[in-house]
């Protein structure tokens, strides 16, 4: 009798957990829907593209605070990037908001695609929050680069230079895979490939399976050096190597050291023996600087982030507003180039000049808060199946963060969504394998 009087409380004990096991996997499901259909979307670069990016990302949170009222949980759980990054959103919302930015519509779009960002950043860690379910969202992202990498490679054999086949590049580049620009191409490689290898060296593989993620990796890998990005080359090393020293202190390493360094060699083999002719002699002008061959973006960065650094000096406190570097640096650039440069060519320095040392300042305190929760993780989840994709997450945002010394793939809505989310996943607190 007192079961039944009592039975309304029990009937909710048991369906809460039922509930927030259904939210997570719905979330989960829907995150990794936004992160692989935003590159196969040229990368989300157009208007339409990130706005629908942008809203897939709010509805995701809106549906995730809808679960929390309804399972009765309103409290958020505390992770070491919302404080820094909630003051880095209300201090670039200043500049559009009270006119400081020189073109305040275009800082508050690109502010918009930073909330989007922020709120898949916060779907990521609240629902990618079991070590079965960071397995599954790691072998999710691994198959889906293995795919567009495929993609990729069979595009540069057969398509002729056009996307997909079919579309034709209006105002020239040089396409690879999804991407108008291969140099974003290799950005998102550099974050997924690291996955592959992640759940390569999970403890608990079999021989089979092992094989089976390394040759996912390897596409990857000979994807990136095949379209010819020298900085998303270097930068896919650079997470490589990361991930040999991560898993070094691991069960294991030596030889997965060695592992990893035969498998460059079988990249740089396959891709020789794919190459046409152009990407050979792509990395080989690397040694003749001054030649004309040089493409235009190449030959004159180093100018463009002096004159960048000129345009930080004008606004060194503020920052002259998100998204503003496209319209101020036409009157500070110092050579001539019939190309319009969008971006710096060096995220940082862009950043630094856009936000100021208030916005560079935020900046560093992300990296060193995300760095050191990450540090933490990594150190309480040795040798175990966490422990191995985490490490995968942290060599996959070292070689995006490298690459942003080169490129833009910061400005890539797509490249962005993927790394915030990543970095949001890698730097949760009480990562365990329990």
């Amino acid at each position: 009798m007192n079961v039944l009087v009592s039975h309304p409380t029990l009937v909710r004990e048991q369906e809460t957990p039922l509930t927030a096991s259904s939210t997570g996997r719905f979330l989960a499901a829907g995150l990794g829907a936004v992160m692989v259909a935003a590159p196969l979307g040229f990368g989300a670069t157009s208007t339409i593209g990130w706005l629908l990016l942008a809203a897939a990302s709010f509805v995701l949170l809106l549906f995730w605070l809808a679960g929390r009222v309804y399972e009765g949980r309103i409290l958020l759980s505390p992770h070491p990037l919302s404080v820094p990054l909630a003051l880095l959103l209300a201090f670039t919302a200043v500049h559009w908001a009270a006119r400081i930015s020189v073109t305040p519509l275009a800082t508050e779009m690109e502010w918009l695609r930073w909330l989007g960002y922020g709120a898949l950043a916060v779907v990521a860690a609240a629902c990618i929050e079991t070590p079965q379910r960071l397995k599954q969202f790691a072998a999710a992202l691994a198959v889906a680069g293995f795919l567009i990498a495929t993609l990729g490679i069979a595009q540069y054999l057969t398509a002729g230079g056009k996307l997909y086949w079919v579309i034709s590049l209006e105002y020239g580049g040089r396409m690879f895979g999804p991407y108008v620009n291969r140099n974003h191409f290799a950005g998102l490689m550099e974050l997924w490939c690291p996955l592959a290898l992640g759940l390569a060296f999970l403890p608990q593989a079999s021989l089979p399976r092992r094989w089976l993620w390394c040759a996912m990796a390897l596409v990857m890998g000979a994807a990136v050096v095949l379209s010819g990005s020298r900085g998303g080359a270097l930068s896919l090393a650079a997470g490589v190597v990361t991930f040999a020293l991560l898993l070094t202190a691991q069960r294991g390493g030596r030889r997965a050291v060695i592992g990893l360094l035969v498998a460059m060699l079988v990249v740089g083999v396959s891709v020789l023996a794919l190459d046409q002719g152009e990407v050979l002699e792509r990395y080989q002008a690397v040694l003749r600087p001054h030649q004309v061959q040089q493409e235009d973006a190449a030959a004159y960065r180093m100018a463009a982030w002096a004159d960048t650094f000129t345009l930080f000096r004008q606004n060194w406190m503020l920052g002259s507003g998100l998204d503003t570097f496209v319209t101020l640096f036409p009157a500070v650039r110092t050579f001539s180039t019939d190309l319009i440069w969008t971006h710096a060519h060096n995220d940082y320095l862009q950043f630094l000049a856009e936000t100021g040392i208030i916005g560079g300042a935020l900046g560093v305190w992300l990296l060193f808060a995300g760095g050191a929760e990450a540090a933490e993780n990594l150190k309480r989840t040795t040798g175990t199946a966490t422990g191995a994709i985490l490490a995968g997450l942290a060599a996959g945002c070292v070689g995006f963060l490298a690459h942003g010394w080169l490129d833009f793939n910061f400005h890539i809505p797509a490249n962005a969504a993927n790394f915030v989310v990543l970095a949001a996943v890698l730097s949760k607190r009480g990562w365990d394998e329990a």
